[in-house]
């Protein structure tokens, strides 16, 4: 699976070729920095590291006067990898929302079946693990001498966490099973207006 960073720059590049400029515009406007420490050197660091594994490549272009700029685009295996790493946030059961959050994204890059199958899985999984916190809340609060005040608040804070991303999904399945197709708009057209 790649990077939460190389994931974001490949989605970027799936929608058309771009400079390493404009990627880093773009993960600004995004407000990447606020869920995901970067820097502009990491940003070019990985795309490096994304031409050296292949998984785009890269052209030299001159516009009029101005210096010359390398192009990159996609290639077959970032498009493999991509969907790889697509599928893999939209499973991640992992508390943190950024993984989910990238899979939710640039899911378009999958077909809908396909997402619905993920979503589906995913919700599965979390309804799951929220009876069992629930159960567990309920066995503690029943006897409250027995635990801390502070875990049972911790677990409270999971159960409201899960319930919240399971509203997310539901949302989702609702808003696709109504949709023809997902890819409308490029969720980088959305950028900050």
């Amino acid at each position: 699976m790649l990077s939460k960073l190389a994931t974001l720059i490949l989605g970027i590049l799936s929608e058309r070729e771009r400079n390493p400029y404009e990627i880093t515009k773009m993960l600004e406007r995004l407000n990447t920095r606020k869920w995901l420490p970067l820097a502009d050197s990491t940003v070019y660091a990985t795309i490096n590291n994304l031409k050296k594994n292949g998984l785009i490549l890269g052209r030299q272009e001159r516009s009029g006067n101005l210096p010359e700029k390398t192009i990159y685009n996609i290639t077959p295996e970032g498009e493999f990898e991509l969907h790889s790493s697509i599928t893999s946030f939209l499973e991640d059961d992992s508390t943190g929302p950024t993984n989910f959050d990238i899979g939710i994204l640039l899911m378009y890059n999958l077909s809908k079946p396909e997402i619905m199958m993920k979503l589906k899985k995913k919700l599965e999984r979390l309804e799951n693990f929220s009876y069992n916190i629930k159960k567990q809340i309920l066995n503690f609060e029943m006897e409250p001498s027995k635990v801390a005040f502070t875990s049972l608040a911790m677990l409270k804070h999971r159960m409201h966490l899960t319930e919240a991303e399971m509203k997310t999904i539901r949302e989702l399945i609702k808003e696709l099973n109504v949709r023809h197709t997902i890819s409308d708009i490029s969720p980088f057209d959305l950028r900050m207006m």
